[in-house]
């Protein structure tokens, strides 16, 4: 049975980098668009570059670790939109890591937003996409989440949770025909990556929305980009930990969002 078109979009970290080119994707006449970030003023611009292509769009200013946000923004947005074909969760932090010296406040930071922050998104979902029997709920995880890396332990740990999340409720909705899925980006140049030194096979937003939506498209389960990070995972879950090490990039110097 064909998958109905994708028409009516929900996407968290919406106002820059892979949501907003996410956004742009799928901005069309009579797509319908829910975006949420914390930066209203970007929101409100991206809905006018939106509702130029002739797209309508709903603006949810906000924070995904916020539970009780989440929740109406969901109610909000399917009753606006009169139900959702794909939800996409991007929102995600960065941070430098300071574990040796004991801090661990902007770890609790980054566990609420990219793994609070992703069920936030997607759970509240899910009821409306089984009643109508339709829709892809996509979680941004990372190539860092198949191994934890020196310098990133944090981040490591989230983004597994993110995939192992996504992989459990796909399971919990079979025979639905919702589907569950993770996409896991190596170095996509945005925002969050501009102090990352020593990128290696670095990619740009439209190359990622390119393999992201083909992604979405074909219904994969966890898929992780480029081709060459994907060969490059394969590796990292096998070297000893001495090797993972060497080949590992410098720790992030700063916190980004």
């Amino acid at each position: 049975m064909a998958t109905p078109p994708i028409r009516r979009v929900f996407i968290t970290g919406a106002s820059s980098g892979l949501g907003r080119g996410m956004a742009l994707h799928y901005a069309h006449e009579g797509a319908h668009i829910g975006l949420v970030a914390r930066r209203a003023e970007l929101l409100a611009e991206l809905a006018k570059e939106l509702g130029e292509r002739g797209a309508k769009s709903e603006i949810y200013p906000g924070d995904v670790s916020d539970t009780a946000f989440m929740a109406e923004s969901a109610r909000a947005f399917t009753e606006a939109a009169g139900g959702v074909d794909l939800v996409f969760a991007n929102a995600g932090v960065g941070i430098a890591n300071r574990t040796l010296e004991g801090e661990s406040a902007e770890i609790a930071w980054l566990m609420g937003v990219n793994v609070i922050g992703v069920t936030n998104t997607v759970v509240p979902f899910v009821p409306a996409m089984v009643a109508q029997g339709s829709g892809v709920l996509c979680a941004v995880s990372s190539i860092a989440g198949h191994r934890a890396l020196p310098g990133r332990a944090a981040y490591s740990a989230s983004k597994q949770c993110v995939t192992t999340f996504m992989e459990g409720l796909r399971q919990d909705l079979y025979g639905t025909g919702v589907h569950s899925m993770a996409v896991c980006p190596g170095f996509v140049d945005t925002p969050l990556t501009k102090d990352n030194p020593s990128m290696m096979f670095v990619i740009d937003v439209d190359e990622a929305v390119e393999c992201m939506s083909g992604a979405i498209e074909a219904r994969k389960k966890t898929y992780s980009f480029p081709w060459q990070m994907n060969l490059m995972k394969e590796l990292m879950v096998r070297l000893p930990e001495s090797w993972l090490r060497r080949i590992s990039p410098p720790p992030r110097t700063r916190s980004m969002s």
